[in-house]
């Protein structure tokens, strides 16, 4: 395509609605959770809330959830904090001395199931 890889995100966010049950998408589009680094671009969770709304059915009623700046900036680091705190999780670890000796094999079968 002229444009590439890029695909802004309404047009995701609605793709990834398309894909959903017929039954669950109106629920959804109602609950729509915006964090990350790029979500705290200003006026970033009304611009999607508007663009999303002009893609889907005018029935759906759009909603953007959006937590502080503070929280979509450290939401990953928060998250991967809670993950890593978990006993399941450490069972996944993968150790430096068994990624050299078994490298991708291992890291592709821990990961992946």
């Amino acid at each position: 395509t002229p444009a590439g890889p890029h695909v802004a995100l309404q047009k995701m966010v609605h793709k990834s609605l398309s894909l959903c049950d017929v039954d669950v998408r109106k629920e959804l589009a109602g609950s729509i959770m915006l964090t990350g680094g790029g979500a705290q671009f200003k006026y970033m969770p009304e611009r999607l809330q508007r663009e999303v709304t002009a893609l889907v059915p005018s029935s759906y009623k759009v909603r953007v959830i959006a937590p502080s700046n503070i929280e979509r900036r450290f939401g990953v680091w928060i998250g991967g904090s809670i993950v890593s705190s978990l006993g399941s999780f450490q069972q996944m670890w993968l150790s430096k001395t068994e990624y050299h000796e078994l490298g991708r094999v291992l890291a592709e079968q821990r990961f992946t199931g």
